[in-house]
């Protein structure tokens, strides 16, 4: 089974205007809504490929917590909820069909506490089983302790967590040795103060002689990706 882990989840609301003008109604010529969170975004990438045995957990809450049930539910994922009182965030995002511009409005998440922080950790602890796939994909609540994924790395050894987040929480998450992690080539020197980040060449060599993960992909903007799956290395 795998495990889709969604800790910030949001109405994304997507609404395409010809033009975003000041100080006027603007009419959008269509509104498209989805559940938000990189976890649908991975879900929806394995069901393209066949895979089904997943399912997302999550916090949702309210009217728009609700309407997010729904929308999953068109889409046919297995989800996990843990309810919450406060509505669930909307991200707009207004796109200028005219020239492709794009301008976002993001809400801030609920507040996390910790009665509603326990909830979801135990849901979570409580479906996994040796040899599952636990994938943490995206920022943390706040409100969540930046060592979160960490502990489920060194408490669940013989589940196989992948991780690609930010910040804090990545650097925690990178010392435990997840089973596969990604990373930017700004967050890896962060972690390395001598790397050269521009350099792909300088990033090979972490890879080849420093880092001590089987599995890892670093991202470089335009410059493409690196990674390293066991003792094998690949440039994109």
């Amino acid at each position: 089974m795998i495990h889709l882990i969604c800790p910030n989840p949001a109405l994304d609301r997507t609404l395409l205007v010809e033009k975003i003008e000041k100080n006027i109604p603007l009419r959008p010529t269509e509104v498209r809504d989805y559940p938000g969170g990189k976890s649908f975004n991975v879900a929806y990438a394995l069901r393209e490929n066949g895979v089904t045995d997943y399912t997302i957990h999550t916090i949702l809450g309210g009217q728009i917590g609700r309407y997010i049930q729904e929308l999953n539910a068109d889409g046919g994922n297995a989800l996990r909820v843990v309810e919450n009182s406060q509505n669930t965030r909307t991200c707009n995002i207004y796109v200028e069909t005219s020239t492709g511009d794009v301008v976002l409005f993001y809400e801030k998440g609920f507040e996390l506490t910790e009665d509603l922080l326990n909830q979801f950790t135990q849901q979570i602890e409580n479906s996994l089983q040796a040899g599952d796939i636990l994938v943490f994909s995206g920022s943390l609540m706040k409100g969540m302790p930046d060592d979160y994924i960490q502990r489920f790395i060194e408490k669940y050894p013989e589940v196989l967590t992948i991780v690609d987040t930010s910040g804090p929480a990545l650097r925690a998450a990178y010392q435990a040795r997840p089973a596969l992690i990604k990373i930017n080539n700004e967050e890896l020197k962060d972690i390395y103060p001598e790397l050269d980040e521009e350099s792909p060449e300088a990033i090979l060599g972490i890879l080849k002689e420093v880092t001590p993960h089987e599995n890892i992909i670093i991202t470089m903007g335009d410059k493409g990706s690196l990674a390293k799956i066991g003792q094998r290395f690949f440039r994109i």
